[in-house]
């Protein structure tokens, strides 16, 4: 059976790479990749970056000599759908079917429903955030209650006007958490601003990269 699977997927490598939307999942490894020249990895999907997926967890597929070494735990994947024939369920690949142009680390901020109930009565900690570079991935997820919430994203504490927003997100409560991408953000103070029918509230977030010390001559 495993031998069938990998000869259909060889059969397909070239017709089943047609032009597709990039898919982006913050996921978890579930299993290291198993095959001959290509590998399957089993991921539990996090949260949705950009995109559709099928299921919570997915099978990700690509070759050997491009395998992303000493992967870590939490990731973010850049994939692309598998358009080919195939037994597999669930299955996407990365572009090109390297691992290493498809896995990127990433650290993901958190604040839980419990602590977003303090912050509704001004009373959470602020979260701060050091990384060593201005490029790493960071994304910040935040709860949700009631049908539907917006969660904003400003340098202000009170959002005035539009031009105070740099991100608004507003969704059902069928795809919670709300999620923010924080990667491009200069160094500094912000504010996430959450509106639901039965929670609300902001929390201080702060951004601030490491200095590289200078090697002294």
């Amino acid at each position: 059976m495993i031998i069938t699977v990998f000869g259909l997927l060889f059969s397909f490598l070239t017709y089943g790479q047609a032009d597709t939307d990039t898919i982006k999942v913050i996921a978890k490894r579930i299993s290291n990749g198993e095959g001959s020249e290509i590998l399957i990895a089993k991921y539990q999907v996090i949260k949705i970056v950009k995109g559709n997926i099928t299921n919570d967890t997915i099978q990700v597929g690509y070759y050997i000599h491009n395998e992303f070494k000493n992967e870590p735990d939490t990731v973010l994947l850049t994939l692309s759908t598998y358009t080919g024939t195939l037994i597999i369920k669930d299955f996407y690949i990365f572009p090109n079917y390297n691992a290493r142009g498809g896995i990127e680390k990433v650290k993901i901020l958190t604040v839980d429903f419990v602590n977003w109930e303090g912050c509704e009565r001004g009373k959470c900690k602020p979260l701060n955030f050091m990384r060593k570079s201005k490029n790493e991935n960071l994304f910040l997820l935040i709860p949700c209650d009631g049908f539907a919430s917006t969660v904003t994203l400003s340098k202000q504490q009170e959002i005035s006007k539009n031009s105070d927003v740099i991100q608004k997100n507003g969704i059902m409560h069928s795809t919670c958490p709300q999620i923010f991408d924080l990667t491009k953000l200069i160094d500094g103070k912000y504010y996430a601003h959450l509106v639901t029918c039965g929670l609300g509230g902001q929390i201080e977030i702060n951004i601030k990269t490491e200095k590289m010390n200078k090697l002294k001559i």
